[in-house]
Parts: structure tokens; C-alpha cells; sequence
């Protein structure tokens, strides 16, 4: 019960430490403090998500499996590009000198950085189909979550901070009313097995 409720906490702790990140911008650019930030945020959002994955897994095992080592993927990704923000601003070089420091290295770049990073929202939007695929979330919410893993890049691409503010505020609500549903089924879980222990 303690684990299903610190992942509960997780799912909605990742997306918000995410969001924080646009603040950190320099000039449209993570910068070491949004780069580092992006990177954290994974690390509570995908413990998060492991908890749905082991929900999924008793509805659709082959399916969930699948989009498990979708999630891996996508989180290495976005754990790549918040490091190279990170490193790009302590070593002050412009997002450009670093980005074009890749040209050197083709598959290397993109094998660590132009595939896995998009993956994340990817495994966002699977992961809301799944939700509508098994009924195991009321619609609206599943929709909620496929819409903010659409909208998901567009802050991050465009590199325009107010819509990174408003993306990553659809994200928040998406995932943190995901984050109560989990924390309500921990919550009616530790009652029923202190019922069955009290023997009634």
C-alpha cells in the first residue's frame, strides 16, 4: 500500500517538476537549471507510470509490456535532452555550437538524442489509448492525457515559454487528477485488507 501511494504522489510530483522548467529558460534555452530539471522529472513520472503499468498488465500483458519498454526509451530520451541543457549552459556554449557538435557524430546524435527524444510523449499518447482501450479510467480522462501527449512537444519545440506554460498546465491537471484515482484505490486497498485482517 505505501508503494502504490508514493507512486501515486510520483505521478503527479514528475509532471509538475517538468513544468518548473520553462522558468528556468535562458533565451529559449534549458540552461543548466531547466535542463536538470527535465532530467529529475523523470525519475518520479516513469515510477509513477510503472504503477499504471502494473494495472495494464493484467488487462493487456502484451500490450503494456510493450509500451513499458516504450516508456524506458522515451525517458532516456528526455533525460539525454535535459543533460545536454544542462551541460550546453555550464559550459556555456549556445544551443546551436552544441546542437551543431552532433553533426560529428551521426549515429551516436541519433541513437541518443533525434529517436528516444521524442518517444515520451509518444508513450504519453499510448498510454492514454490504453487507458480507453481497457475502460480502466473514465473516458474524458483518457482523452485528457492523449491530448496533453499531442500538445506535449509543441512547448518544447517551439521553445516559446508561454506555450510551455499552458502545455505543461494541461499536463498537470491530466496527470494529477490520474494521481488521485491512484491514490484513492491505495487508499481503498488499505482498508480492505485491514478489514480481511480484523476478519470482517
Amino acid at each position: 500500500m505505501v508503494m502504490q501511494r508514493l507512486q501515486a504522489v510520483a505521478l503527479f510530483l514528475g509532471p509538475v517538476i517538468f513544468a518548473a522548467s520553462p522558468f528556468f529558460w535562458v533565451d529559449g534555452h534549458y540552461g543548466v537549471n531547466g535542463g536538470m530539471l527535465i532530467a529529475l522529472s523523470m525519475v518520479p513520472w516513469v515510477y509513477g507510470l510503472i504503477g499504471e503499468y502494473e494495472r495494464l498488465r493484467e488487462r493487456v500483458p502484451i500490450a503494456a509490456g510493450l509500451w513499458l519498454l516504450l516508456l524506458l526509451v522515451g525517458m532516456f530520451g528526455s533525460i539525454a535532452f535535459g543533460l545536454q541543457g544542462f551541460f550546453e549552459g555550464a559550459f556555456g556554449l549556445h544551443s546551436r555550437i552544441g546542437v551543431a557538435g552532433f553533426a560529428d557524430y551521426p549515429p551516436q546524435s541519433l541513437l541518443v538524442l533525434w529517436l528516444p527524444g521524442p518517444v515520451f510523449p509518444g508513450a504519453l499518447l499510448v498510454f492514454g489509448v490504453l487507458l480507453f482501450w481497457t475502460r480502466m479510467s473514465p473516458w474524458w480522462d483518457a482523452a485528457l492525457i492523449c491530448l496533453a501527449a499531442v500538445a506535449f512537444p509543441l512547448g518544447r519545440v517551439l521553445r516559446l515559454e508561454w506555450v510551455a506554460y499552458v502545455v505543461d498546465l494541461l499536463v498537470i491537471v491530466a496527470f494529477a487528477h490520474l494521481a488521485w484515482r491512484a491514490w484513492r484505490r491505495s487508499t481503498a486497498d488499505a482498508t480492505q485488507a485491514a478489514g480481511d485482517r480484523n476478519g470482517t
